[in-house]
C-alpha cells in the first residue's frame, strides 16, 4: 500500500514527467550542438573524421564500463538487502 495519497502519487507522477521532458530537451540540445561543433572542427580539419570516430569508440566503451559498474552497484545492493531481511526474519515488524 502506498504511504502518498492518489494527489500526491499524480502530483509526483507529473513532475518526474516534467522533469524527464526537461532533461531530454537538453540533452537533445546537446547532441545538436556537439554535432554541429563536431562538423565545424572537422571541416576546419581540426580533427579528423578517424579521431572523431575514435573517440566515439572510447565513449561507447567508457558507457559500457559505467553500466557494468552501476549493474555490479545494484546487485550488491540487492544482495545487501537480501541479507538484511534474512536477518530481520520472515514476521518481524
Amino acid at each position: 500500500m502506498s504511504e502518498f495519497t492518489p494527489e500526491q502519487e499524480q502530483f509526483i507522477t507529473e513532475v518526474v514527467n516534467s522533469l524527464g521532458r526537461r532533461y531530454g530537451h537538453v540533452l537533445d540540445r546537446l547532441a545538436t550542438e556537439m554535432h554541429a561543433l563536431v562538423m565545424v572542427l572537422v571541416d576546419k580539419r581540426v580533427v579528423t573524421m578517424e579521431q572523431i570516430d575514435a573517440a566515439r569508440k572510447q565513449l561507447d566503451l567508457a558507457f559500457e564500463v559505467t553500466q557494468a559498474r552501476e549493474l555490479r552497484a545494484i546487485m550488491s545492493d540487492v544482495d545487501r538487502l537480501d541479507r538484511d531481511l534474512d536477518e530481520e526474519g520472515p514476521y518481524s515488524a
